[in-house]
């Protein structure tokens, strides 16, 4: 199963966010955000994503709601232990990693390089266009946040995404 991810909240106020009142700690937040989404050695189109992804959440969360549902540790820097998440940040992570990235183009990445070139990218994206909505996508990536593997969205998604994968292999 190939599940871009890792971790709404309260509201503001009318057009506030929580970036509003940033300051360095939040900077610091965002620069190592951008990095985990990214990853340590990212491409142009990695990092564009990267800093979508940290300036929607932190315009949804703060930096003390990440710590508190697990993203950040008491320093507020990037928990590197896997942990679930908790619901409301496990729903903010997910809405802001689908603001800034298109979840079949992500999978269909994954998968070809999974197979080494052999996948049939056009044959792969129709297939999970049309097994998979927006909100099966959206849930199986919140459950999948919160380590909770047995919604059905999570199952719906890995089969979609093993279906599609072995139906769109190209011939040796």
């Amino acid at each position: 199963m190939v599940l871009v991810c890792w971790p709404s909240l309260v509201a503001c106020g009318a057009g506030s966010s929580a970036r509003d009142e940033a300051g360095p700690e939040t900077d610091a937040v965002r620069a190592e955000l951008v990095t985990l989404f990214a990853g340590d050695h990212p491409g142009e189109d990695s990092t564009e994503a990267g800093e979508c992804f940290a300036d929607e959440l932190l315009d949804d969360v703060s930096p003390e709601q990440l710590r508190d549902g697990g993203v950040l540790d008491e320093q507020l820097d990037v928990n590197r232990e896997v942990t679930a998440l908790d619901r409301p940040v496990a729903e903010s992570w997910t809405d802001a990693q689908l603001a800034c990235t298109d979840f079949i183009a992500e999978s269909t990445k994954a998968q070809v390089d999974l197979t080494k070139g052999k996948l049939d990218t056009s044959k792969y994206t129709a297939c999970l266009e049309g097994r998979l909505d927006a909100e099966t996508v959206r849930t199986a990536t919140v459950a999948a946040l919160m380590a909770d593997w047995s919604d059905p969205a999570v199952e719906d998604l890995s089969v979609a995404q093993s279906v599609c994968s072995r139906t769109s292999l190209q011939p040796s």
